[in-house]
């Protein structure tokens, strides 16, 4: 079978040919190094670009190339912001392997809010506003504190716990930064630890994968600062966030791929956070891979041929840690190497040189690097990060 993939991720092409697909892949220049898109390019059989700006553009390319290269399916596994465009089309020319009504209800989160309440899932209060500056003049009708959000970005971005005031506008600025302006979501502040649940589905049918243990950044921003897979849970709410997510792929309608979907385990139960048509980010395919054997991002293209492979027990524990620097103008960094010599290292990333700058983290995107470890449990996966930590010295001023 030949499929087009919009935005394949450069290991999805090889994935994708192991179980017997022949890719044509489409990306947009302008999101990715050339050295990378070079590489996308070898692994497909085709390869064409388009700028993902354009959706009326992006539309026609998707159907032309269809129609050129005889495509049987059309998916789409990257970033969320062009899903929906692009499920639409492949629905159109029926060639979709997943309703763009389900990628709609899950990627957005104002539809995945009213999704939840129609069906009595995973209560949260929420007030909806079309513009952020709306949210100001209602200020004074909210229970403080709550969680501002915009409803279309992705990877932390504009996300932030309002107590007041001073919090508001240090929200609207970061808004103003992204460019956003469109419409937003208040919630009520949901506490207790926070997990992601991975799962995969085909034809309908879903599988859990595992779930994965996250911590973050304190309030005022959210941003995830280590992953642990599989989570230590009890047996119970691990069946409880399991049903409650497969319940919401089914309310939403969901038939093909991964979901990943972020829940905060309160006092009253499961509460969905928000989720997406997409695997996780983060590297959590690896650290499932690294703990259980399970190669998802190839289990994506079984499921898409139908098949859902079991996950398995996990034989260990799999963490990634991600580094916070002291931002400003590098002067030097050391004991990379040594620290990724270590046997338990399995990814290690330190992407700074004398003279580049490191950023102040307020998103995915500007995290500081990260290394991955495994270990036979949670606590040992801990302590072996803070020894990689010890190892790396990167001095700024």
């Amino acid at each position: 079978m030949r499929i087009l993939m919009v935005m394949p991720y450069r290991q999805f092409l090889g994935q994708a040919r192991a179980e017997g697909f022949s890719t044509v892949a489409l990306w947009d220049p302008a999101l990715e190094s050339p050295g990378y898109l070079r590489e996308v390019a070898a692994g497909a059989e085709a390869y064409l670009t388009t700028d993902f700006g354009d959706t009326a553009g992006l539309r026609r390319v998707v159907a032309e190339t269809a129609a050129k290269h005889r495509v049987e399916r059309i998916v789409h596994l990257g970033r969320e912001e062009t899903m929906l465009p692009v499920a639409e089309e492949a629905e159109r020319l029926g060639l979709a392997a997943n309703p763009s009504r389900a990628v709609a209800r899950l990627n957005d989160k104002s539809l995945l809010r009213r999704l939840l309440a129609e069906h009595g899932l995973s209560p949260v209060e929420v007030r909806r506003f079309g513009t952020p500056d709306q949210v100001r003049s209602a200020l004074g009708e909210l229970t403080l504190p709550v969680v501002a959000k915009p409803t279309a970005l992705a990877g932390s971005r504009g996300v932030r716990l309002i107590s007041g005031p001073a919090d508001l506008a240090a929200w609207e600025r970061s808004l103003a930064g992204y460019g956003y302006r469109g419409p937003v979501l208040v919630e009520e502040y949901l506490r207790g630890p926070e997990y992601s649940v991975e799962t995969l589905s085909a034809e309908g049918r879903h599988q859990l994968v595992g779930i994965t243990a996250k911590e973050v950044t304190a309030p005022p921003t959210f941003v995830e600062t280590a992953h642990t897979h599989p989570a230590p849970l009890p047996a119970a709410d691990e069946r409880a966030m399991a049903e409650l997510v497969t319940r919401m792929l089914d309310a939403a309608g969901h038939r093909f791929g991964p979901v990943h979907t972020e829940v905060v385990l309160t006092g009253a139960g499961p509460r969905v956070v928000e989720s997406q048509t997409r695997l996780g980010g983060g590297r959590i395919p690896l650290l499932v891979q690294l703990s259980r054997g399970y190669d998802l991002e190839r289990a994506v293209f079984a499921a898409l041929a139908g098949r859902l492979e079991p996950a398995g027990p996990a034989r260990g524990v799999a963490r990634i840690e991600f580094f916070d620097f002291r931002p400003g103008t590098v002067v030097s960094v050391s004991g990379v190497e040594q620290a990724g010599a270590l046997p338990f290292v399995h990814e290690l990333s330190v992407p700074f040189e004398p003279g580049g700058q490191v950023p102040v983290t307020v998103d995915a995107k500007t995290r500081h690097g990260h290394v991955v470890v495994t270990a036979p449990d949670v606590g040992a996966a801990v302590e072996r990060c803070a020894q990689v930590r010890q190892l790396i010295r990167l001095e700024t001023r």
